[in-house]
């Protein structure tokens, strides 16, 4: 799937921390905020360093510490004690300040998938993941670490990797043939290509059956992996006969123009462009889409929810579970929304968000909900009030 903030200087100590690309850097210099460094609110802020003018944040995980770290575009990381923020970028060893994505392996150590590959953070040194991974020249767009031990790896252009420890596979281009889903081309005329090696899989997700799932941005649905094969989820034909995209066919003689394909299956997803995934307690996967809502899957039929249930109709970024059995959603122009099983509740501005252009969600340990919105954004929420930690 898929940031910025300015963090204030401060000198910590000068160590040496060897970076993701194999040099040495020595001097380094953590920026961390001061006390006097707060908005007008009187709370602690988070700013950029590197003064990139349209950064977003995305607010990645809290570690087994109880350290919250936030991934920026062209900010690098942000970590937060629940005192200060400290910043870390190329000049502590990171590999790139473009960070899409954040996890905790199963060994305590950060990795961070950047625009050039691959960095794990020990604690106190960045170094490359892995020497028989070409880290530099992948643009890493998503991480999973599965039961196994396992981790996959989504990279733009280039579908997914899985390292089993040993070895790097470029696992779904070699397991799944390149095709243009059931779209054919005639009279020379361009199709709907939705060949994997193209595809840019923004979210990986194991769910409690043991089974992968991978979302695709850029048409290519959802697929499930159950350890021996795929299975691809797309929307029904009646999707690609709504001009959504500046295309055009005909419904009663299942055609495309300059294309035909086949009729519907019943397992049919709402959108083809799918932002990320989420399981809930009870088993349904939820899907966060580009033009149709958010999408619930039972393991036998799809739900969309839209407009006439209170709910917004298109660009859901993320969707998060509560310790209290809520759903979360946040959205591209709409803030965030509240979905408790039966009706939605809207969350703005209006109610103290720092920005309705949230791209992600985030629950602490204490049960206060984090937000990471377009422009440098970061809210907390304690059930009662937003507090903004932003410029």
């Amino acid at each position: 799937m898929k940031l910025s903030i300015q963090i204030f200087a401060l000198l910590l100590s000068f160590k040496l921390i060897s970076s993701c690309n194999g040099q040495v850097k020595t001097g380094v210099q953590k920026r961390v905020a001061h006390e006097q460094d707060k908005n007008t609110n009187g709370q602690l802020k988070i700013t950029r360093t590197l003064g990139i003018a349209s950064g977003n944040l995305i607010c990645n995980l809290q570690d087994k510490a109880g350290n919250i770290w936030f991934s920026t575009s062209g900010e690098g990381v942000y970590r937060y004690d629940g005192i200060s923020f400290t910043n870390f970028t190329t000049r502590d060893g990171l590999s790139d300040n473009d960070v899409n994505e954040i996890i905790e392996d199963k060994t305590g150590h950060i990795l961070f998938g950047t625009k050039r590959g691959i960095c794990k953070f020990d604690g106190k040194y960045f170094s490359n993941y892995s020497e028989n991974f070409d880290a530099s020249r992948k643009s890493i767009s998503s991480i999973l670490e599965d039961s196994n031990g396992n981790l996959w790896f989504g990279v733009w252009g280039e579908g997914v990797y899985r390292y089993d420890g040993k070895i790097f596979d470029n696992f779904l281009n070699s397991n799944v043939p390149d095709r243009t889903l059931p779209l054919f081309p005639q009279n020379d005329k361009p199709t709907f290509n939705l060949g994997n090696k193209d595809q840019l899989i923004l979210d990986i997700l194991e769910d409690k059956l043991g089974n992968i799932w991978f979302s695709s941005w850029n048409g290519g649905g959802v697929w499930r992996y159950d350890g021996k094969s795929f299975k691809n989820y797309l929307p029904s034909a009646d999707y690609y006969l709504r001009n959504e995209d500046g295309r055009s066919g005909d419904k009663k003689n299942q055609t495309f123009e300059g294309a035909s394909f086949n009729k519907a299956a019943q397992d049919r997803i709402a959108d083809d462009m799918i932002f990320s995934i989420l399981e809930d307690s009870a088993g349904n996967l939820w899907f966060a889409t580009r033009r149709h809502g958010a999408c619930r899957y039972d393991g036998i039929s799809f739900t969309s929810f839209r407009e006439n249930e209170g709910f917004v109709s298109y660009g859901i970024y993320s969707i998060l579970e509560d310790k209290r059995g809520n759903l979360w959603f946040s959205t591209e122009k709409n803030g965030v929304y509240c979905y408790d099983g039966k009706s939605f509740k809207n969350y703005t501005t209006a109610d103290g968000l720092v920005s309705n252009s949230v791209f992600s969600i985030l629950e602490d340990i204490s049960g206060n909900l984090w937000f990471g919105t377009r422009g440098f954004g970061l809210s907390r929420y304690d059930g009662k009030t937003f507090t903004t930690f932003s410029e």
